[in-house]
């Protein structure tokens, strides 16, 4: 992710400190999942999109480009790859690598960390 992405998703967020937990960014962001049941039917699980619009669209892509990128190695593209055997549609698998794009920005700001690829794999 450039500094530039890196910035803008944080301007749209604000600080991700006052979050407790990465449900609630997703929550703020509108990428929650909901599920519809009534009685024996139970309908397909989607997004909200009750939040922020603006940083659900960042966040979406920057996980196309970290996908599509092979400049250098990253979880995301990992997960992603991980994943695809097995799902049916491409959208909520984004969606999923969203959620696990907030899970990294989130530790690393709450840790007080850098973002190391190398480090992360040998844990």
């Amino acid at each position: 992710m450039g500094e530039n992405t890196a910035v803008r998703i944080l301007g749209e967020i604000g600080d991700v400190r006052r979050f407790m937990t990465r449900s609630q960014i997703n929550s703020y962001i509108g990428i929650d999942l909901v599920e519809i049941q009534s009685g024996d039917y139970t309908a397909q699980r989607r997004i909200t999109k009750h939040g922020n619009p603006h940083a659900r669209k960042l966040l979406y892509w920057t996980v196309v480009n970290m996908i599509s990128s092979t400049a250098k190695p990253n979880h995301i593209r990992d997960f992603y790859v991980k994943k695809q055997a097995t799902a049916s549609r491409r959208k909520p698998l984004l969606v999923a690598c969203m959620d696990r794009l907030i899970k990294i920005i989130h530790y690393l700001i709450n840790t007080n960390q850098n973002y190391s690829y190398e480090l992360a794999c040998s844990r």
